[in-house]
């Protein structure tokens, strides 16, 4: 250990809250060199939280929720006030973080082999039972044909359709729909939109809404479409290494109006998304964290003044040991797979 004339402090930016805190800072010094590369890989972690947060322009209400990896896990909240009053929360996770998983939050399947995918639950029972740190609405559902309640009565344990594929943990919850576009992530958590060559490669898997919002950098939504709805988002881009999951507020005159489709492909566009799908929408658009030693909390505002029950969501969850060992057991087998995947 140096002594205390051997160091001295510095300023830098913390990727927790941006606020200047002093780190120590070694004088020049003979050390061992496990010792070396030890402090370099802490340096490291370090700088590259700080990229992170300064590359996307962070404020002070920046939340790193995975503190020991600074800028893997990230959310803040932008606020407009052109072309109307706006507030757009953002999640970004780097795909590539050892520690950090995607993965779907399905519901209970509550008959069995019958017509029925999942149940309605609250969006904080969900997050609480798969562990996770973050999580977004995801698919669109239906009640069943035969179903009793009354349409928009979407009440909790209510039995329901899920609109588009939904594979949680390599099982299948939902099939593919010819309509739906499908984000998928690979037992690598390499993410893809659009059909898989073969369902043996998919390890996490929801879909689209209405539309996709960008293929290869192209805005796909009409912009003439102008009606305004909370709505709910992913994408990523080219490097494929991070996926940014969006939530924007709506329907709440005064606080936030909600966006088009083709505004929110514009706002997926602009924070270097080549790729993204819009998902469901309206009262069932939310985000839930929970930052360390505290409670879960929803970071958007829902329209509806309360959290809508859900049949599946999409969330990230700090990996098992376990399960980070199967992943590498699995990495030769899905590096074999080439070429690109059929829109």
């Amino acid at each position: 250990m140096p002594s205390q004339e051997q160091i001295r402090t510095q300023p830098t930016i913390s990727p927790l809250n941006c606020k200047l805190v002093p780190i120590p800072t070694i004088q020049k010094r003979q050390t061992s060199r496990a010792g070396t590369l030890a402090k370099m890989r802490r340096f490291c972690y370090v700088i590259i939280g700080q990229i992170l947060i300064s590359w996307v322009g962070f404020g002070q209400d920046t939340v790193d929720l995975c503190p020991d990896q600074p800028g893997a896990l990230i959310c803040w909240t932008e606020t407009r006030s052109t072309p109307r009053i706006l507030r757009i929360h953002y999640l970004k996770v780097a795909l590539n973080a050892h520690r950090l998983e995607v993965f779907a939050l399905p519901g209970e399947d509550p008959d069995g082999p019958g017509p029925a995918e999942s149940q309605l639950t609250r969006p904080i029972d969900l997050f609480k039972k798969f562990h996770a740190l973050a999580a977004i609405n995801a698919n669109a559902f239906a009640g069943l044909p035969n179903d009793q309640a009354a349409g928009p009565d979407w009440y909790e344990g209510r039995p329901v359709d899920i609109h588009g594929m939904v594979v949680s943990g390599r099982k299948v919850i939902s099939p593919i729909e010819n309509n739906r576009t499908s984000f998928w992530l690979d037992t690598l958590q390499k993410p893809h939109i659009g059909t898989p060559p073969s369902m043996d490669l998919v390890a996490e898997a929801v879909s689209d809404w209405l539309s996709p919002l960008l293929i290869d950098s192209r805005i796909i939504p009409d912009p003439s479409d102008h009606a305004l709805h909370p709505r709910t988002a992913l994408g990523f881009d080219d490097t494929a290494t991070w996926l940014l999951l969006v939530v924007v507020d709506g329907r709440q005159p005064g606080f936030s109006e909600g966006v088009w489709l083709y505004e929110l492909a514009r706002i997926l566009q602009l924070q270097g998304c080549s790729q993204s799908i819009n998902l469901d929408g309206g009262g069932s658009s939310i985000m839930l964290i929970q930052e360390s030693g505290k409670e879960v909390r929803t970071v958007n505002s829902p329209s509806g003044g309360a959290q809508r029950p859900l049949p599946v969501m999409l969330g990230v969850r700090r990996v098992l040991e376990q399960r980070r060992k199967a992943d590498r057991k699995n990495k030769l087998r899905v590096g074999r797979a080439t070429g690109p995947c059929p829109r």
